[in-house]
């Protein structure tokens, strides 16, 4: 009773101490007990209903000894006793995930790390690394410990830099390769002509395995004599040949120029293929007399004293009208008396049709080379130093800016827009009509070019022309052009071969032109990526338009003037490939088609696969966050369920921590 009564005057004493007095008492007495054990110790503040316990300290080693006791609760009938040895234990026991869980959340005022103002031994303003941050941004960091990442978040976070990098890379190089022609730009880099570059050496003196064919058809006029004397209703005439060469052409007077251009002329050479022809160059055939009509129209436009003079000479030599000459004779030069007339020939001794193609051209084309631009690649910028033709009436018609026949700027051909291609032959450019797509040789595919069937229609049918009529003498039915001013003042009227898509009455009085689409029409077979032909046909008849002057009155009474006389047509082919040369050429076209199908779809692959590992991995990581964060908010509220023991660790500090009073 005695103790009794002595523990309620000291509650009592207790009770009437002022907060100022028991705050410095309970900080000496911890004061005194920290500098006794010289270690940690932990504070345990045991907030009961009614009353309130003074901190004891205990050292470590002596809490790891006591057993696991419950604590029991006073009530506000019971006296507040001094905390047992098993309280402590209990604290003890809790030290761990309490003082996690202060350091995740923030315990204390304002979420700083510090209970009721005091520091629990981490400050709340320290900073985080960069590499921390990251790691806590994906997950990878554990934040209760704020510890140094290890070798496996390390390595999480460079898989997953990595995945992001080839993400990167493989959505850019998707939209290069199917929005945008890089891939096709940089292997038409190696078409350009730049000087010196292996392309450009190939393209001025190619391998004669590439040599293109030519194969001429001469019109031979069997009764014309029988016609002219009214015993024939029609002209009997006959596609002879082909006479088939081999056409080797060389660049020569070679240029390159500052612009992006080379200048150049034309050396072709010519061998006879005797297996692939069907006739000879020895067979005679009767043809028109072409040096005596076409001297018919110059010596008509010379002053009167000349034309007289040249009148009489040219009677005094009795050149017939027709004459007979062998196929080479025609074709590649013959001595002829009026061709050696000055006012005639200029100084020539020798007539053929294709005389002028045979060695050096006496055109230079000049082209763009395409470094600047690959659009402009082959794109004829001059002929015969000019920028333009003189030949037309209006600049529509007298523009160059077509393609030089053996290549095109395979940009142009993506669009399947209509090329032009300038004809020397014409003196003008021709349109080519994209048609189809077709595979030659078995497995190549081409596109497939041919000329529209009104390119030489008269202007009242295609308006287009009339620029090619304005300046001329005669404006002819549609099938052929008036080209008197490109070949000299010749009377020289190009077509089609067998006036092909010409009017009919252009070859009324002739038996044998016989017009057919697949033998006469232009056409060219262009690789899609190169912008090469590798086949085709390109065709052309030439015709001489007779002017009955009184030079050949006598000679042609029975004929029409500006009858349109067929001399020959020309088809100029590509040669016979080797099976090594399509196989190469097979190769090099599926090649790169692959190689760019492969690029295209397999960084769209690519992309897909690591954008979703990328999001399938996020996705996880924040999971386990999640669920750690879960685990821990649980375990905090378990053990609040548990009881009101709150454990703080210090290191060499003396901490209070006041309970407030009981009401």
């Amino acid at each position: 009773m005695a103790e009794r009564r002595a523990a309620a005057e000291t509650a009592a004493w207790a009770g009437t101490e002022s907060k100022a007095d028991r705050r410095t008492r309970k900080e000496n007495k911890t004061a005194a007990d920290s500098e006794r054990s010289g270690a940690d110790f932990v504070v345990v503040i045991t907030c009961l209903e009614g009353s309130k316990h003074e901190p004891q300290p205990q050292s470590h080693s002596q809490t790891h000894n006591t057993h696991r006791h419950r604590m029991p609760r006073a009530t506000s009938h019971d006296v507040a006793l001094p905390p047992t040895q098993d309280d402590l234990t209990v604290a003890q026991s809790r030290s761990k995930s309490n003082t996690l869980n202060s350091q995740r959340n923030g315990v204390g005022a304002g979420g700083t790390g510090t209970f009721g103002g005091y520091s629990n031994g981490k400050s709340g303003s320290d900073k985080l690394t960069k590499l921390q941050m990251i790691l806590e941004a994906f997950g990878l960091r554990n934040q209760s410990q704020n510890r140094e990442p290890t070798s496996k978040d390390i390595g999480t976070l460079i898989m997953l830099g990595v995945m992001f990098l080839v993400f990167v890379i493989s959505v850019t190089g998707f939209f290069v390769m199917w929005f945008t022609e890089y891939y096709n730009n940089t292997m038409l880099e190696n078409l350009v002509l730049a000087e010196n570059s292996d392309t450009a050496k190939n393209w001025l003196n190619p391998d004669p395995k590439f040599d293109t064919l030519l194969k001429a058809h001469i019109f031979h006029y069997p009764n014309i004599q029988d016609y002219l004397a009214g015993r024939a209703e029609k002209i009997q005439i006959r596609d002879m040949g082909p006479l088939v060469y081999q056409e080797h052409t060389v660049k020569d007077e070679v240029s390159f120029n500052k612009n992006f251009t080379v200048t150049f002329r034309d050396h072709k050479s010519y061998k006879f293929l005797p297996e692939k022809s069907s006739i000879r160059e020895d067979d005679v055939l009767l043809v028109p007399n072409v040096p005596l009509i076409s001297a018919a129209g110059h010596v008509k436009r010379m002053p009167i004293g000349t034309r007289l003079l040249s009148g009489m000479l040219i009677n005094g030599f009795n050149e017939p009208l027709f004459k007979n000459l062998t196929a080479a004779e025609y074709l590649w030069g013959y001595e002829d008396k009026i061709i050696k007339l000055k006012s005639l020939g200029k100084g020539k001794r020798r007539f053929g049709l294709l005389m002028s193609r045979n060695g050096t051209s006496v055109d230079s084309v000049q082209v763009n080379t395409g470094e600047d631009d690959i659009t402009k690649y082959s794109t004829i910028t001059q002929f015969n130093g000019m920028p333009q033709l003189d030949y037309w009436e209006g600049e529509k018609c007298n523009r160059i800016d077509g393609s030089e026949p053996s290549m095109f700027s395979p940009n142009l051909l993506q669009t399947r827009d209509t090329v032009h291609v300038f004809l020397q032959v014409l003196c003008r450019k021709v349109p080519l009509h994209f048609e189809k797509e077709v595979t030659i040789y078995d497995d190549i595919d081409v596109l497939r070019y041919r000329t529209p069937m009104d390119v030489f229609d008269h202007p009242s049918e295609n308006p287009a022309n009339q620029c090619y009529c304005t300046n001329t003498e005669r404006c002819l039915p549609s099938g052929v052009i008036n080209a008197t001013k490109c070949y000299g003042d010749s009377p020289i009227f190009p077509s089609f071969p067998h006036f092909f898509s010409g009017d009919p009455v252009l070859y009324k009085i002739f038996d044998g032109i016989k017009p057919d689409a697949e033998l006469h029409q232009t056409y060219a077979d262009i690789h899609p990526r190169f912008g090469f032909p590798i086949s085709g046909a390109s065709r052309v008849q030439i015709n001489i338009m007779l002017d009955k002057t009184p030079l050949l009155r006598n000679q042609g009474a029975r004929l029409e003037n500006a009858t349109i006389l067929p001399l020959m047509w020309i088809e100029i082919t590509s040669g016979d490939f080797s099976d090594e040369m399509l196989h190469m050429l097979y190769v090099s076209t599926f090649g790169l088609d692959a190689i760019q199908l492969a690029l295209k779809y397999g960084t769209l692959l690519i992309a897909v696969t690591t954008f979703s590992l990328i999001v399938a991995g996020v996705y996880y990581l924040n999971s386990k966050r999640e669920e750690g964060l879960q685990e821990s908010k649980s375990s905090a509220e378990l053990e609040a369920l548990n009881g009101g023991v709150v454990m703080v660790q210090v290191q060499h500090f003396n901490l209070p921590a006041p309970c407030a009073p009981s009401a």
